[in-house]
C-alpha cells in the first residue's frame, strides 16, 4: 500500500460494524473513502457461539448473512461500499489470522491510500488487535499517515472523560489510562476527539439501527454515540524510506 495524495482514504473495519460505530465522521467528510471489511466469510453453517448466541441466532452461517446484508444497508445510509476480505471471524476459528496473508489482503484491496484509518485496539479484541498491527506495517511501509480509531462500544465501556460527560459524577474515572493501556508505544495518547453534531449523531444513529441483530448487545446510547476520538501515530516513515534498498549492482 502506497501514499498517494490524491487516493481514497482507506478505513480497515476487522468487523460488519466497526466502520459505522466508530468512523461515521471519516465517512462523512465528502472525500473518496473505501471501506475494508475483513473478517466478512460465511462459516460452515452449525450451532452458533457465544456472541450468535447472545444476538438471538440459531445457526452462524444464517447469522453472517444477516450481518452481511445489514452491513451493506447501514453504509449506503453513509454513501459507501464496503470491500470485503473474505476472512473467519475470531469466533468461527481457533487460530488467529495469518499475518502475511491479512498484509496482502489489505494491499490487494486498496493498493494506495491519501489516509489510512485502523482500530486502535482499544478492548483487545484479537481480530481489532491484528488488524491494527497490520496497519501498524504498512503505513511504515508505504510513508502513510495512519490514524487509530478508538473502537466503540469498547472506548465508553467506563463512560467518557469527565471533560466530555455531559453529567458529573461524584468520582471521575481514568477514562483515559483505560485507552492508553491498549495503545502501542509509537501512538500519541492524547486524542482528538470529533464531537458530532445533533444532525449528525441522528443520522449515525439511524445507520446503526440498521445492525438489528448486533446493536442491542452493542449497549449504545446517544451519550456514547456523541463523540468519535482518534489517535496519532508517529512511526510511519516517508515513502522514500519505507522502500526496500535497491539491490547491489
Amino acid at each position: 500500500m502506497r501514499h498517494a495524495p490524491a487516493g481514497p482514504i482507506a478505513v480497515l473495519s476487522p468487523h460488519l460494524d466497526d466502520a459505522v460505530l466508530s468512523t461515521w465522521s471519516v465517512l462523512q467528510r465528502g472525500d473518496e473513502v473505501r471501506v475494508v471489511n475483513v473478517c466478512t466469510a460465511i462459516p460452515e453453517p452449525g450451532p452458533p457461539p457465544l456472541w450468535d448466541r447472545l444476538t438471538g441466532a440459531r445457526d452462524r452461517a444464517e447469522r453472517m448473512r444477516e450481518r452481511l446484508e445489514e452491513d451493506r444497508l447501514a453504509l449506503r445510509e453513509a454513501g459507501c461500499q464496503a470491500i470485503q476480505l473474505g476472512f473467519l471471524d475470531d469466533q468461527y476459528r481457533a487460530a488467529p489470522l495469518d499475518e502475511q496473508e491479512l498484509m496482502r489482503a489489505i494491499e490487494g484491496a486498496v493498493p494506495e491510500a491519501s489516509e489510512l484509518w485502523a482500530p486502535a485496539g482499544i478492548g483487545a479484541h484479537r481480530d481489532h488487535v491484528q488488524v491494527r498491527d497490520a496497519a501498524l506495517v504498512l503505513a511504515e511501509r508505504g510513508g502513510l499517515t495512519l490514524r487509530l480509531y478508538a473502537e466503540l462500544p469498547y472506548a465508553a465501556r467506563h463512560g467518557w472523560p469527565a471533560t466530555l460527560a455531559r453529567r458529573r459524577t461524584r468520582q471521575a474515572l481514568a477514562i483515559e489510562d483505560w485507552w492508553a493501556a491498549f495503545l502501542p508505544a509509537a501512538v500519541d495518547r492524547s486524542p482528538t476527539i470529533q464531537p458530532l453534531s445533533r444532525r449528525e449523531a441522528r443520522r449515525k444513529a439511524r445507520a446503526l439501527a440498521l445492525y438489528r441483530t448486533q446493536l442491542p448487545g452493542l449497549g449504545m446510547d446517544a451519550e456514547r454515540l456523541r463523540y468519535e476520538l482518534s489517535f496519532a501515530v508517529a512511526n510511519a516513515a516517508p515513502a522514500a524510506l519505507a522502500a526496500p534498498p535497491a539491490s547491489a549492482p
